[in-house]
């Protein structure tokens, strides 16, 4: 999200020997001039920056540091604040108890609004029990009818489509369906289009009209620049939106002109897309993402991410076969494939606390490598993943998974040497478990 954590800024630039244990004006200069280049580079609005760098001025400069206080920590402090407050200070979660819930997707093509109002169907299914109805209103672009059919059989969730007929009679047929077939959550998958573009403006003016809906979501792609800003603006004022989703919050984009609309418009992020998978949709809260920003982690949201997508009888199946040193290839499989189901190295890696330490570079090359040893694990058949010490017995079977999955000799040579660590690293942490040490004190845990 941003390629500088504010957290580091504040550890090179603050001045932290101070005057009488009171923090003065140039002591935070630089560290605030360097926080809001970086907030400009990550694309964030001027009129934000100049707010959120003037608020935390006022807050901080003049500060009495009571004995015991960390300095550097109560100016984090202090930006983790203004942060939260710029991006929302609360979560604004959708009031799922309205019968039934009417939620009308727009916004620009190709920003993911399609497979957002997809995956949208599935967090009511699945986080309330819902019976959600997918409604295609998008008669312009080639196969949108065919997408959002597609994924709405891949979630197991009721289609509506009438082909290119008026989408708003087709939206209100919509409605006559569901109150038949006792849906409850009802989700309009509008056209994209241009705010500028009067015709199909009118058009969804007609569909809000018909339908009345609760929620009107604006869907935002995090790769937007500082246009987004006027879509986000003219959309609002022609149609009174309730809130964004932001996709794609886990590339490489700045985010910055996305992560400022709540501030200007006074609306809030109701959802982030963070991967392309059906379940990759997630509340948005404004202090984690901060947390994220800052560089400290956002531990919570990684935890619920885990106990929604991991099989836990097979996740906890495999970790124990590790810890008791039994851990073969067919284990080492098992664990990237429920690490995959998080979301990419990057994604996870930037949930951690202390990630500042963590380079794009290292984090890009284990990305790499999980897939090369996937390939690989893959080529192999299950009694050489079960029982690895064959490779060394038939040298052949070595031959055969590289020409399978075309790769290097070197490459399952260091995979089976790394395996070969880990299941030793592995086997000690459970024998200090065993006799009731900490496993983890060598990282200072």
């Amino acid at each position: 999200m941003f390629k500088t954590f504010i957290s580091s800024l504040v550890t090179k630039h603050f001045k932290k020997k101070l005057d009488n244990w009171t923090i003065k004006e140039e002591d935070v200069t630089e560290v605030l001039k360097q926080i809001r280049i970086t907030l400009l580079d990550a694309d964030v609005n001027l009129l934000v920056v100049k707010d959120f760098i003037k608020n935390v001025r006022q807050q901080v400069v003049g500060r009495v540091i009571a004995q015991g206080e960390d300095p550097e920590q109560v100016l984090i402090a202090i930006i983790k604040e203004q942060l939260t407050n710029i991006l929302g200070k609360n979560p604004s979660e959708i009031d799922v108890s309205q019968h039934p819930l009417k939620i009308m997707m727009i916004g620009l093509q190709g920003s993911g609004k399609t497979t957002t109002s997809a995956k949208l169907a599935n967090y009511f299914k699945n986080k309330f029990s819902k019976k959600p109805l997918l409604i295609a209103l998008d008669i312009y672009r080639p196969a949108a009818i065919d997408q959002l059919e597609i994924l709405a059989k891949e979630v197991n969730i009721d289609f509506f489509q009438k082909g290119t007929q008026d989408p708003v009679i087709t939206a209100n047929q919509a409605l006559e369906y569901a109150k038949t077939n006792q849906e409850d959550v009802i989700i309009f998958d509008t056209a994209g289009r241009l705010q500028s573009d009067e015709e199909l403006i009118d058009e969804l003016k007609n569909i809000r009209n018909r339908v009345h809906p609760d929620e009107i979501l604006l869907v935002i792609d995090a790769m937007s620049g500082q246009d987004v800003i006027n879509v986000a603006t003219e959309f609002n004022r022609h149609l009174d939106l309730t809130g964004f989703i932001i996709t794609k919050l886990d590339s490489d984009a700045r985010a910055g002109a996305a992560l400022s609309l709540t501030h200007l418009l006074n609306l809030p992020v109701k959802f982030i897309g963070d991967g392309e998978r059906i379940g990759s949709l997630d509340i948005f809260y404004p202090e984690r993402i901060a947390d994220r920003i800052l560089g400290l982690g956002d531990i919570v949201t990684l935890a619920e991410k885990a106990a929604d997508v991991l099989d836990e009888n097979k996740t906890k199946k495999s970790l124990a076969r590790m810890l008791i040193g039994k851990m073969d290839l067919e284990d080492l499989m098992e664990q990237m494939k429920q690490l995959t189901k998080l979301g990419s190295v990057s994604t996870i890696a930037k949930m951690l606390p202390n990630n500042t330490k963590l380079s794009e570079d290292k984090l890009l090359e284990a990305e790499q490598k999980m897939k090369v040893w996937q390939i690989m694990l893959t080529s192999m058949t299950l009694k050489e993943r079960r029982d690895p010490s064959v490779f060394k017995k038939q040298p052949n079977r070595k031959i055969r998974v590289v020409k399978g999955s075309g790769r290097k000799p070197d490459d399952l040579n260091k995979l089976l040497s790394e395996w070969e660590k880990a299941k030793k690293k592995m086997s000690e942490m459970g024998n200090m478990i065993k006799h009731g040490r900490n496993p983890f004190g060598q990282f200072g845990m």
